[in-house]
């Protein structure tokens, strides 16, 4: 597992050391992070690429305050690239940018979301998402969306009473069509790979599990039959979702082969066949090595996209012209419940599908690995290392999971050591069933704040039509 010296490494132009200095690096350390910082912690004599690059491979994150001056920096975008470098789709957050003065970022960062600090008066507000955001583990608590919701539900009458809420939420018209958009393609992506992910879990392991017994057990093949059900199932709500106009463009066609698997797999165990048996589950594997990770990109790309934060603008200025006008406390207090509730969403719902693409990687070298194991040992002792270096961040929780996945990880390489391949078969199909548990989980916890997020997604599609 990666040991990081700090928590965060804050990479400025030194034009904008006062406000870095004494202001976000002081708030920093009060809150318990160990700040890595150019000024105190580079080591003299040696050369300054050297040590950009020993700050990011030894902090958790790279914190890039973004200004002008930042942009117009050689050495401020070298520290960038090297970060980027080391998590080239953003799904590990070790690149966070925040946003201290307009400016144009380059393209390969500005595809990531920041954080505003452009505003002094809301620096509390944007301090503690920054906090959270560095501190919180990747599968993090659900955010219930029923105070937001209940929220949004009002705006339709306030800005029938009020003009400016009205005016407001036309010049947001546009934005909140587009993220009503993208809560859709959220949640149809997100059910397509849960949906996968259950073919793997309920079918495909089960069928290579079991298909060894069907000829001298009898009781296999009702097992086998069972399997064969739960595909058929899978196969009917897939082409229920192949309807939604998210997939418009790009149908579901793979779904015929799991169609086709599931007709050789009743065939199959009708005839006590152990070689169609096979067939089929090669024809599920077809599906299951490279779907689930094309989906997990349209799903990834989603959720980058969403833009929550213009809701929440919304909710803010509803909130804050009320406040002004005098407005009863007692009506505001649900925006302002809503504009925080919003805010952890969006920042949830990135962790959580940051963590799921990370995993989604990780499953994928893990299933080619385990395809080849009982053969060849070479696809482990090769993967090994960079799979490895990418579980340090999915096991980095001191919960008991995380714990015995580190055993496990401890096990293996203590096999590889030794070149025992057989210990090394042992511990990698321990290591694989855990890894795959833990990825569940997640799906689990994916699936329920989707569920949520499409409880926000309601109130935005009523805004839209009384805005009609």
């Amino acid at each position: 597992m990666t040991e990081f010296s700090h928590d965060v490494f804050v990479s400025y132009s030194h034009k904008d050391k006062p406000w870095v200095s004494s202001v976000l690096v002081k708030a920093l350390r009060e809150n318990g992070l160990r700040v890595l910082v150019d000024e105190s912690d580079f080591e003299g004599g040696k050369a300054s690429i050297e040590n950009m690059t020993d700050a990011v491979l030894n902090s958790r994150r790279t914190l890039a305050v973004l200004t002008p001056n930042w942009v117009g920096s050689e050495w401020t975008r070298f520290e960038g690239l090297v970060t980027a470098q080391e998590d080239p789709t953003g799904a590990r957050g070790r690149l966070l940018p925040i946003l201290r003065e307009k400016c144009d970022p380059p393209k390969w960062l500005s595809i990531r979301s920041w954080i505003p600090f452009t505003d002094d008066s809301t620096f509390a507000r944007q301090f503690g998402l920054l906090i959270r955001t560095l501190g919180r583990p990747l599968i993090a608590d659900i955010v219930k969306a029923a105070p937001a919701e209940k929220a949004l539900r009002t705006l339709p009458d306030l800005m029938q009473s009020d003009s400016a809420v009205r005016e407001a939420l036309l010049e947001y018209r546009v934005r909140i069509e587009n993220i009503v958009g993208r809560i859709d393609r959220v949640i149809a992506f997100k059910a397509v790979h849960d949906h996968l992910h259950n073919v793997q879990l309920r079918c495909y392991d089960r069928i290579i599990g079991d298909v060894g017994r069907l000829a001298a057990d009898d009781t296999v093949a009702d097992l086998l039959d069972g399997y064969a059900d739960d595909l058929l199932g899978t196969v009917e709500e897939l082409r229920k979702l192949d309807e939604n106009p998210v997939f418009s463009s790009s149908r579901l066609t793979w779904i015929n082969t799991l169609q086709r698997a599931y007709e050789t797999l009743a065939a199959a165990v009708q005839a006590r066949d152990t070689t169609k048996v096979r067939q089929a589950a090669s024809l599920i594997d077809r599906v299951l090595a490279t779907e689930p990770p094309r989906i997990n990109v349209h799903l990834f790309e989603s959720a980058e996209a969403l833009e929550l934060a213009a809701v929440s603008e919304v909710v803010s200025f509803v909130y804050e012209r009320g406040t002004k006008g005098g407005m009863d406390a007692e009506k505001l207090a649900p925006m302002r419940e809503a504009r925080d509730v919003l805010e952890q969403l969006d920042e949830n719902l990135r962790m959580l599908v940051r963590s799921h693409n990370l995993w989604q990687e990780v499953d994928a070298v893990i299933r080619r690995i385990d395809t080849n194991l009982a053969t060849d040992t070479f696809e482990l002792t090769d993967s090994w290392p960079d799979l490895k270096r990418n579980m340090a961040v999915l096991s980095a929780s001191s919960s008991e999971s995380a714990k015995n996945l580190r055993k496990d990880e401890q096990a293996i390489d203590a096999a590889i050591a030794a070149n025992d391949q057989n210990a090394m078969i042992r511990a990698f199909r321990l290591f694989r069933q855990k890894a795959a548990t833990r990825f569940f989980r997640l799906d689990r916890e994916l699936m329920t704040q989707c569920g949520e997020l499409g409880e926000v997604g309601k109130p935005l599609a009523h805004i839209i039509e009384a805005l009609a």
